[in-house]
Parts: structure tokens; sequence; C-alpha cells
């Protein structure tokens, strides 16, 4: 009787999810140019360009998404995509998509792409040859790079153990602090909780996915307040977003946030690397952006990498008090409404302080 009850309900399941993901699917434009790189390791990374309008009047940026997400998070349709806006500036932009998420490669042992890959993996391989694929591309010299949430601890850890490339950064709700306080907390344990296996993988996508419906049309709960603000994200983009821009979590990727969440150390999963400590070292020039109403990477969290930074560095609180029209939440920073007037601004102005 279960088997039975079990293989209708899986159909239905996907059937729901597949209905709801081309319900809220909105291609790219026709001006997007794919791209694709390969790893040292062998695994093949998607990278989308969007050229500069007009002009170019600055280098080109690169955009990295954060855990449990592609990168539609960073293009998410002609309103809300922070990587149309950069070219629509003068900039070169490019999203890239991490293993295992969006068009990247997916784990598949008979071509070699082995599950357990951790956070470590990502800065060491992912991120390095999405950065030298878009230097090549653009013709060698540096880059700037924006990092939302994991996208942006990517980068400090890359930063910290010397990683070059980059002429500026800027983070987006990136903690270094996992332990104080914030809903990664409580979030992670209930994944451990559930037998996370290093080699297996969190369906985070298919979950999100079947939500959908759901997804805006109750008052806001903690695990909506949790994510975001509705003040400053619409109900339709909210939606937009849970269908094609969240994704799957590789257990190795959580069981290393899960570590950093109960030691509060920012470091290697070996815990050879101390990467706080080590982000003395930077001398990348650092924009350091928290949402007042984060309760995902709460701003104290966020902080401490401002505070642990060498330099040159600056923070930015987004919030009332400072001048937008309501605190921003955790995906605020990339899908909000009025992101490209309150947030983006002040990271491209962060960048054109820093070109040399």
């Amino acid at each position: 009787m279960r088997g039975d009850f079990s293989l209708p309900a899986v159909a239905l399941a996907l059937a729901a999810c597949l209905g709801c993901k081309s319900a809220y699917f909105e291609p790219r434009p026709k001006e997007a140019i794919l791209h694709k790189a390969r790893t040292g390791d062998g695994w093949e990374i998607r990278l989308v360009q969007y050229r500069a309008h007009g002009e170019p009047r600055g280098r080109p940026v690169l955009l990295c998404h954060g855990i449990s997400a592609n990168d539609r998070n960073m293009d998410l349709d002609k309103d809300h995509s922070m990587a149309r806006w950069f070219a629509s500036r003068g900039r070169d932009a490019w999203t890239v998509s991490l293993r295992g998420t969006g068009e990247s490669d997916r784990i598949n042992p008979e071509k070699g792409r082995q599950g357990g890959y951790d956070f470590d993996t990502l800065w060491r391989e992912d991120l390095p040859e999405a950065i030298a694929y878009v230097r090549e591309q653009s013709g060698g010299g540096t880059i700037d790079y924006v990092g939302h949430s994991m996208g942006g601890m990517l980068a400090y850890a890359y930063l910290s153990q010397g990683g070059g490339g980059l002429n500026a950064v800027a983070t987006l709700g990136s903690p270094t602090r996992l332990d104080w306080g914030g809903m990664f907390e409580p979030l992670l344990e209930k994944l451990a909780e559930v037998a996370v296996g290093k080699e297996s993988v969190v369906p985070m996508a298919l979950s999100s996915q079947i939500s959908v419906p759901l997804q805006g049309e109750l008052p806001a709960g903690p695990v909506q307040l949790l994510l975001y603000n509705p003040r400053n994200v619409g109900k339709e983009t909210w939606k937009r977003l849970v269908a094609i821009g969240t994704d799957d979590i590789s257990g190795g990727v959580t069981l290393q946030i899960i570590g950093m969440v109960r030691s509060g150390r920012f470091g290697s999963a070996d815990g050879r690397l101390d990467y706080r400590k080590d982000l003395a070292k930077v001398r990348t020039p650092v924009l350091v952006v928290a949402g007042k109403l984060d309760r995902l990477a709460i701003a104290p969290a966020v902080k401490d990498a401002y505070r642990a930074l060498g330099g040159p560095k600056e923070w930015l609180l987004v919030s009332e008090a400072n001048g937008a029209q309501a605190d921003y939440g955790h995906m605020d920073l990339i899908v909000g409404d009025r992101a490209a007037s309150e947030v983006w601004p002040k990271v491209e102005d962060f960048f054109e302080r820093h070109e040399n």
C-alpha cells in the first residue's frame, strides 16, 4: 500500500513542480551570450554575458549567487536583473552558476563528476575558473566582482588565500559568523537532523517549486520574513525567484556550513585555514553591504567580515534610516523592486572610486 501511494504522489509533485516552473519561467533576452568554462577538476560551469550598452566605461563585473540558488538570482527578469543593470550602465556583466546549479554540470559519477564537493571546492575550483574566464574573454585585465550571500563568502575565502584578478569587490548579505543568532542556525540544524550525507544532494529546487502557488498568498510568516521584506519584493517577483532561481545544495556544502554554524569558525573543512583571520591580509577594496532586516545573514554577522578585512573597505547598511524606503531583507538586495535605485548605484559608485 505504501508503494502504491508514493509513486502517484511523486508523479503529482513532479507535475506540479514543472507546471509552476513553466508558469513563472522567463527566458533570457536575445542579447544574453552563453558561455561554458571548465574547471581544473573537470566540471563545466555556465556563464552568461551581457555586453555593455554603448561605449564601455568600466571594468567587466562578475556576479555570483548564494547557497541554494543559481545565476537567475542575479538576472531574474527585465526589471530585476543586476547583470542587465550593469550592462545598461556601460559595463560588460557576467553571471555564473556554480557547479550543481543552473545549467552547469551536475553530479554524474559515470562522467567523473563525484558528489561530496564542499564550500572549499567552490572557491578553489569554480570561482578562480570563472574569474580567469571572464578576464581572458575581456582582454586579460582585472575585473570587479559582486557576490550575494555565499557568493560573497566565497570571495572572502578566495581573497584571504591570496586569490587575484579582482580589482574591487562588493559583498551583499555575506556573513562570516554563522553562530550569532541568525536564522542560519535553526535552518541548517534542521537539515542536519535529516541525516544529510556528504555525497547527497539536498533537493531544494523541487521542494521550493512545489510551494510556488502558496508563496506570498498568506500573511507573511517566519519563513518569508527570513528571506525577504514584502515591502521591498512584490509577490510575483518572489514567486518567479522561487520557481526558477532556487536550486539544490551539495551535501558537502551543507555539512561545511553547518560546521561553521556549530563552531563559529569561518575556515576550511579540514580546519587548517582560518579565512576570517586571513582576511586581515586582503588589500583588494571591498564594499560590505548588509540589510537591516536580514534575518538570515544578520547585520552584525555581516559586519564581522568588514571588521576582519585589511582594507581598503567600506560598510553599507541598507535601511530606512540610511535613505531606503524600507529596511532590506536578505534577498531584497538583489531582487528588491527598488534595489536598482537604492542599492546597486552604491556598488557602482564604489567600483568607480576604486578604478586604477
